[in-house]
């Protein structure tokens, strides 16, 4: 078994997704009712049927971050800075050698004007969504990681191939198109993704015989945006807000 890790060091990002051998020796609390981050369509989901069948992986988002001292005030700070996409507030939470790539890219300053230029709108979304899908204590066990999923063990998936369905009860079709037959309803599940064919991608789910096409927006790669905390001085920093390896 594997797992993506991140090793965050004072002011260094030494690795985005390490791979350790090790379980979790028991699963985390679920976090009350988590907000689906994609579906394909405001409209209800249909019911199951044998026919069509529900799939439920196991990485909807949970919450292990709740007991840690000061976190639920960080983090609701955090989440208010978010929602008024106020990039002062947000950079005031940051470390000071906050990482935002993995080409040198760093600090304050430097989250505040990626937040406030061209792609700050994209980067408020990926925070927006970040924020719906848990939290995780850091496999180095001195950091706190968002979303819970970056941090979970992925078996023999390769996090640069698999793609989490990141949603309840999303439909699996049996064609690209929106009227299509629904074959499953699959919520967070790992799929292996192939072309993609408008808003859609050609998946097959990982370790199952079902395929089919899933909207494009809702499935999320491992690799996507996360952001990582850690205590400074008694006080808790992101450290980090990066995307790929």
């Amino acid at each position: 078994m594997r797992r993506l890790a991140l090793l965050i060091l004072p002011g260094l990002l030494l690795a985005g997704c390490e791979r350790k051998v090790e379980q979790q020796s028991s699963a985390p609390e679920p976090a009350p009712s988590p907000v689906a981050v994609a579906t394909e369509a405001p409209s209800a989901a249909p019911a199951p049927t044998p026919a069509m069948p529900e799939i439920a992986g196991p990485y909807g988002p949970r919450d292990e971050c709740r007991a840690e001292p000061g976190w639920s005030a960080f983090a609701g700070r955090l989440a208010a800075a978010v929602k008024s996409r106020d990039a002062a507030a947000l950079a005031a939470l940051a470390d000071p050698g906050i990482v935002l790539d993995f080409g040198g890219g760093s600090g304050r300053e430097e989250l505040r004007r990626r937040l406030s230029g061209a792609e700050g709108k994209r980067l408020w979304e990926e925070l927006d969504a970040i924020l719906r899908l848990g939290c995780a204590k850091g496999a180095e066990g001195d950091n706190l990681v968002l979303p819970w999923f970056f941090d979970q063990d992925l078996g023999e998936a390769d996090p640069f191939q698999v793609l989490l369905v990141s949603g309840d009860k999303v439909p699996l079709r049996a064609a690209p198109e929106q009227a299509a037959p629904v074959l499953a309803l699959v919520s967070w599940h790992l799929v292996d993704a192939s072309d993609e064919r408008g808003d859609f991608r050609k998946v097959s789910l990982t370790g199952r015989k079902e395929q089919g096409y899933i909207a494009s927006a809702a499935l999320r790669s491992p690799l996507d945006y996360r952001l990582v905390a850690e205590k400074q001085e008694g006080e808790w920093r992101l450290m980090a807000f990066v995307a790929g390896d």
